[in-house]
Order: C-alpha cells, then sequence, then structure tokens
C-alpha cells in the first residue's frame, strides 16, 4: 500500500512539473489586431519590424517574419552582465484566428557563451576520454558555426512598441 501511494505522489509531481515546465513554449507579447485582412495586415508588419531589424529573407507564405540577430550593447541590461557580445533576436508571428489577426512578437535578448559551450560541449559530456573526431568538434568548422548563444531574456518593452505600432498603422486614429 505504502508503495502505491508513492506512485502515485511522484505522477502528481511529475504532472505539476511538466505544467510548470509547459507555461514558457509561447514566449513574447501577444496582442489581437481585429477582424482585419490577413495579407494587409502581413504586408504592414514586415514594414514596421523593417523600422527596428534588418528582415531575414522569407517567403510570401510564411506567417513568421524574422529579423536577423542585431547587436545590441549590454550595459544596459543588469540581467545580461558580463561583457560578452549581445544581440536581439526578433520575430513576429501572424496567425488568422476565428475572423481575427492575432500577432506575437518576441525579442529574445542572447549573449554570446561560446567558452562555456567549449568547454563543457554541446553534448554535456564531461568524460575525460576524448571519443570525437576532430570533425565533430570545432575542427573542421568556422569560427561563425562555433558560436553559441544563450538566450538571457526578452525585450517586452521593444515586443509592445512593435505591437503598438503595427495596432495604429492597421487602425489609423483609433487607439488601442
Amino acid at each position: 500500500m505504502l508503495r502505491h501511494c508513492m506512485f502515485i505522489l511522484t505522477g502528481i509531481a511529475a504532472s505539476i512539473a511538466l505544467v510548470g515546465c509547459k507555461a514558457d513554449v509561447a514566449s513574447g507579447t501577444r496582442l489581437s489586431l481585429g477582424d482585419v485582412p490577413y495579407n494587409e495586415a502581413h504586408a504592414v508588419a514586415r514594414e514596421v519590424m523593417r523600422k527596428h531589424f534588418e528582415l531575414a529573407p522569407s517567403r510570401p507564405g510564411d506567417q513568421v517574419i524574422a529579423a536577423l540577430p542585431k547587436p545590441v550593447d549590454a550595459r544596459a541590461q543588469r540581467i545580461l552582465g558580463g561583457k560578452s557580445p549581445t544581440r536581439q533576436l526578433a520575430t513576429l508571428r501572424l496567425q488568422a484566428r476565428k475572423g481575427h489577426v492575432v500577432a506575437n512578437a518576441s525579442v529574445h535578448l542572447q549573449r554570446q557563451g561560446s567558452a562555456s559551450y567549449e568547454q563543457f560541449g554541446a553534448s554535456g559530456n564531461y568524460s575525460t576520454i576524448p571519443n570525437d573526431t576532430p570533425s565533430q568538434g570545432t575542427a573542421a568548422t568556422t569560427p561563425e558555426q562555433n558560436e553559441a548563444w544563450e538566450t538571457r531574456g526578452h525585450d517586452a518593452a521593444l515586443e509592445r512598441t512593435i505591437l503598438q505600432e503595427l495596432y495604429d498603422a492597421m487602425h489609423p486614429g483609433k487607439a488601442k
């Protein structure tokens, strides 16, 4: 009986832990643009994103507007700390839902962490026995390929700014 109770309690604890982990899957800031044409919202969203970032190449049917990484000065960001290079990585996702267009802006703040990446390795293998070939390590790659960027937070203020600019452009003269 005790074993049965422990099994049930372990299952409940694992379920609670999994629910907590799933909460961060949809990161960023979301805003409904209302009943607007999707194609028009997509075109306006590209223009708004272009004001803040250089855009990555995309196809007309893509729901996600992605920006190229933008270097930023991390001194103002206490959460990032350190002196390693910092960048913003932004996406704007548009989805048509029940006649409305919903926009989700996400601006990740990332810090370069290649030193820890090289020290511990991408696989997390802490063995002292070398069992990788040089091509599996850094020997057969470029320095850019060996860079490791760690997400250290979000720029929620910029996410809100992008969404507000998009909303204002879709609804001129109407405050949110």
